[in-house]
């Protein structure tokens, strides 16, 4: 399955803060996946323990299941597409 998403770098719905407040934070999936960045500026992605990588156009990483990770937060907003593995 994959999906298109857009994270708002300013928002001000509660529902949305709190969702990306939990992507701000190191976290893990249950699922591998991929993710592959459509378009933003200034956003980085960091595995726990290692150094962020900037998120720039057509940056395709891979995430496996349980592997703790974050993204840091840019100036635009960050619009991706995520393919979640069976």
């Amino acid at each position: 399955m994959i999906n298109e998403m857009t994270i708002e770098h300013n928002s001000s719905d509660v529902q949305h803060l709190q969702w990306v407040h939990g992507l701000t934070n190191y976290h893990t999936d249950l699922e591998d996946r991929t993710v592959t960045v459509i378009s933003g500026e200034g956003w980085q992605f960091q595995y726990e323990g290692e150094d962020p990588i900037d998120m720039t156009e057509d940056l395709v990483i891979e995430i496996p299941a349980n592997r703790s990770h974050k993204i840091i937060k840019g100036v635009t907003d960050l619009v991706v597409t995520i393919e979640i593995k069976e």
